[in-house]
């Protein structure tokens, strides 16, 4: 039931921002606003404080966005409002994969030995979009069954340069 609900959130979104023609604005702005409150423990938790009024949670919507899309804001009132701020990252995931498929872009997963930084990801998004001739975006996880390397996950396309593929593909030509 919660997936659904969280699923109508980012449809609902999704909607405005294509109704707008601000597809990409819309999206640029949820992740920069994702980014910060995934890297801000304290801000996400004064959202989420049930014991804050919300005409206090809206005004540090209002102070901290001031410079977004007016219906960005509107959005993130609408969850404190709502109770599903919680829910804010697998809702905007959502969004963004309704965007990426609207805009024909790839999603994809990069795994790795350990966080890889944003110039990394974007030299492999980079490469990959000339590779398949569509622009492609990966979200970085870490796997610590990988010895070294990394490995893509684009639909159902894996990319493997990881040691252990490498190892493998070795053995396999040393056996021929």
């Amino acid at each position: 039931m919660k997936d659904s609900l969280n699923e109508r959130y980012a449809l609902a979104l999704f909607l405005v921002a294509k109704e707008k023609s601000a597809i990409k604005e819309f999206q640029s702005e949820l992740k920069i606003v994702k980014s910060l409150l995934i890297n801000n423990d304290e801000l996400l938790r004064v959202l989420k404080s049930e014991f804050i009024n919300v005409k206090k949670r809206y005004e540090v919507i209002d102070t901290i966005f001031k410079d977004n899309l007016k219906e960005v804001n509107n959005f993130l009132k609408i969850l404190i409002q709502n109770h599903r701020i919680n829910h804010f990252e697998s809702i905007i995931n959502t969004f963004n994969s309704l965007c990426n498929e609207e805009l024909h872009v790839l999603e994809g997963i990069i795994y790795s030995t350990e966080k890889l930084d944003e110039n990394k990801i974007h030299q492999i998004e980079e490469a990959l979009s000339k590779k398949n001739n569509v622009k492609v975006e990966l979200t970085n996880k870490v796997d610590s069954n990988l010895i070294g390397g990394i490995k893509v996950v684009i639909n159902n396309h894996i990319y493997d340069y990881s040691i252990r593929n490498e190892i493998n593909v070795m053995r396999s030509t040393l056996k021929a």
